[in-house]
């Protein structure tokens, strides 16, 4: 456990262990403005009466689950970076099974889900996803746009797709339209 900061002006380590945030995730919020910060030269410094606030709204607001799923480890982190936010929760499935597993079995709101995976693809995952929840939105990322499992994921309900490699900015706007950001 990291000790307390002897002032209430924290750094972006000091703001890091605070919250029991990755100090890239705290940067890259910062960076964003969607944490309360300020630049003193090229280092960044928190208030901890104004972090308190903001995790006190934060707590108020209601948080979007969002899960990736996809085999490809590198892939699936980018992809889980490029939506964090406010209220924001991501989960991560590295497969098929995992990906039905988490999706039916926790309170998901949007599931990013790619097709070729190992132990079930990502068809068959939609599959069992849209069968237990059709109400829940996927958007499929693939490589693949043109191949049978596209033909088969076609048949059994609506979805978004996406083509990799993907623009992670407009990535981020289909994202954001679905869960309301």
């Amino acid at each position: 456990m990291s000790p307390e900061p002897a002032s209430d002006i924290f750094t972006i380590g000091e703001v890091a262990a605070y919250l029991k945030l990755p100090v890239s995730t705290v940067y890259r919020l910062a960076e964003r403005r969607e944490i309360p910060g300020h630049k003193v030269g090229r280092q960044w410094r928190f208030q901890r009466p104004v972090i308190d606030e903001w995790l006190r709204k934060r707590s108020e607001m209601r948080t979007t689950t969002i899960l990736v799923a996809d085999d490809d480890d590198d892939v699936r982190q980018v992809l889980a970076e490029a939506l964090e936010g406010p209220a924001r929760r991501l989960l991560q499935a590295k497969n098929g099974v995992e990906a039905v597993q988490l999706a039916t079995g926790a309170p998901v709101d949007l599931v990013v889900l790619d097709l070729l995976m190992p132990e079930m693809d990502g068809v068959e995952a939609y599959r069992r996803i849209h069968a237990a929840r059709p109400e829940l939105p996927v958007v499929i990322v693939t490589g693949h746009t043109e191949s049978d499992l596209m033909l088969k994921v076609l048949e059994i309900g609506p979805f978004t797709v996406l083509q990799k490699p993907l623009d992670i900015q407009k990535f981020r706007k289909v994202i954001d339209l679905i869960v309301g950001a």
